[in-house]
């Protein structure tokens, strides 16, 4: 009987001290998560530039605020003799996230003045188009946030992930009006009746 109670108190114990051990892991990690906290701000565009540029030696050509899987990230493209490139920076923290060949060289408009003028034209964030846009959806979580210039103005092209299916939806960048917005159901063309 004593080697049953020796027994039973060393698996308690055990538990016990698996459970605070796990418990202390969990507040050890809760500080690093990589969503930025409410009170977080978010680095500006020249900060972002100055960034790219300390990376990637080159000319600025065009940067864009995207949001892509909960990450958001300025995309700067820097124009090089050696190949134009797109970096990307950690929009809160500042730190590169990715450097890779420029995809879509000939739709650019022209030199880094561009960058300059996306500051005074966008007055709606990133997470506050989000919010407009879960609210025009009804509800839902964004998979894609775009920052674009579209006819002299900028626009959010957002992509809210619903229980219907996705919607597509367009806001302005200056008033936060949407535009446009497109529902895609899921059970479109799925149909093989």
């Amino acid at each position: 009987m004593t080697k049953r109670n020796i027994m039973i108190g060393a698996v308690a114990a055990a538990l016990t001290l698996g459970g605070t051990a796990a418990l202390a892991g969990a507040a050890g990690t809760s500080g690093s998560t990589a969503v930025p906290s409410a009170s977080q701000t978010m680095i500006t565009q020249k900060e972002a530039q100055n960034l790219a540029l300390k990376a990637q030696k080159g000319t600025v050509d065009d940067i864009e605020l995207k949001t892509r899987n909960g990450k958001t990230y300025y995309e700067v493209d820097i124009d090089r003799q050696e190949g134009d490139v797109d970096v990307w920076i950690d929009a809160y923290t500042g730190s590169v996230l990715k450097v890779e060949p420029d995809d879509d060289q000939d739709d650019r408009t022209s030199g880094s003045a561009n960058s300059g003028q996306v500051a005074s034209s966008v007055k709606i964030t990133a997470a506050q188009a989000d919010a407009i846009a879960i609210k025009h959806a009804g509800g839902g979580k964004v998979s894609d946030n775009d920052l674009d210039e579209e006819d002299g103005s900028y626009i959010y092209e957002i992509e809210v992930k619903t229980s219907n299916g996705e919607v597509e939806v367009k806001i302005d960048a200056n008033t936060g009006k949407v535009l446009e917005s497109e529902t895609d159901n899921e059970d479109d063309g799925q149909d093989d009746d």
